[in-house]
């Protein structure tokens, strides 16, 4: 009896170690998370503040990134100061803001359509962001086809397809 009971006190005492380490580890897990995060928060914040401030946009919706090339771009998505849908597109340097209104091209889900009839086959569209390259807005799909990734560059204003690159 003795021996059962130091055997099951020394098991109990084991799996508390166990889960106490488990517990630990999930916790040091989350905070690296959290912490890695910050600067893509940070990053996002500075840009809707930009565009609200010197672009005039309010009642922000969505704020996301787009970097492909050399810098990336900020997109903040809200009203402008007429109270109609825009783009406020801000450089990944904060000197630059472009802002269009959102009837005066296509949506994120129109370039994503046309972004997948250029990738044939099972395709899944992980990002669309818009850009502005050539001095134009540009919307930059990312799609990704199995082990593939497609960039797909589309006319914000014409729909038209501008480039496409496999990786």
């Amino acid at each position: 009896m003795r021996e059962e009971r130091k055997r099951r006190i020394l098991i109990r005492r084991w799996l508390s170690w166990i889960v106490g380490i488990l517990l630990a580890l999930v916790v040091a897990f989350v905070v690296v998370v959290y912490i890695a995060k910050l600067p893509q928060k940070h990053t996002l914040k500075t840009a809707t503040q930009l565009a609200e401030q010197h672009a005039r946009i309010h009642d922000v919706q969505r704020t996301y990134k787009a970097d492909v090339g050399k810098q990336p771009y900020y997109t903040v998505v809200g009203q402008n100061s007429s109270n109609q849908p825009a783009y406020a597109v801000v450089s990944g340097d904060w000197k630059h803001i472009q802002v269009m209104k959102q009837k005066d091209g296509i949506t994120a889900e129109e370039a994503s359509a046309i972004a997948q009839q250029h990738v044939k086959g099972d395709s899944e569209v992980t990002n669309a962001g818009l850009l502005i390259n050539k001095k134009k807005p540009t919307w930059a799909v990312t799609i990704q086809k199995g082990n593939q990734i497609h960039y797909v560059f589309i006319n914000f204003k014409s729909g038209k397809l501008i480039k496409k690159i496999n990786l």
